[in-house]
């Protein structure tokens, strides 16, 4: 009797503990979607000018043909047309030139940056904004997060690999 008393107050109180708003939850542990959905990225002017700063020096970087200085104006000009009385057009193109330069000066030196997946990316956004589509890009949504157990017991299909073993005595390339 004394062990169903104890049990009846241990199990609301553990299951209460499972009750808070941490990110660990059974799916990051499992690698299952369990999470909330991402919310789309915020359209207002600053984000705008960070978003085709950024865009138009990476493009830079990997070698597209397109006139910056063109889509700095016509963004600044569209800028313009959306402004309202408050609305400080010398801070905006402050933010696009400080996402253009920060960025054109990390990506300088990696010469490994253009990889097909940003190439893809970048040439997306550009097409927009040289379009006249100046909103943020969303953020790219992972097909399944990784967690703690989520290479154990995969499908067994052809892309499951199962575990690698490799002893430090073997000398063939793996």
């Amino acid at each position: 009797m004394k062990a169903a008393r104890l049990m009846l107050t241990l199990v609301p109180t553990l299951l209460a503990g499972c009750a808070g708003t941490s990110d660990l939850t059974t799916g990051s542990l499992f690698g299952g979607n369990d999470k909330p959905a991402q919310a789309a990225p915020v359209n207002d002017p600053s984000m705008r000018a960070f978003q085709v700063g950024t865009v138009s020096a990476r493009a830079i970087k990997c070698g597209f043909n397109f006139d910056p200085a063109k889509l700095k104006t016509n963004y600044l000009a569209y800028e313009r047309t959306m402004a309202g009385p408050t609305a400080d057009l010398s801070k905006i193109e402050k933010i696009y030139d400080v996402s253009f330069n920060g960025v054109a000066k990390a990506v300088a030196t990696q010469n490994d940056y253009c990889t097909a997946q940003k190439t893809k990316t970048i040439k997306a956004d550009l097409g927009r904004h040289l379009a006249g589509d100046y909103t943020p890009t969303p953020a790219p949504k992972k097909e399944e997060e990784e967690g703690l157990f989520s290479g154990w017991g995969g499908s067994g299909g052809s892309d499951d690999e199962g575990m690698k073993v490799h002893y430090p005595m073997d000398n063939r390339d793996i």
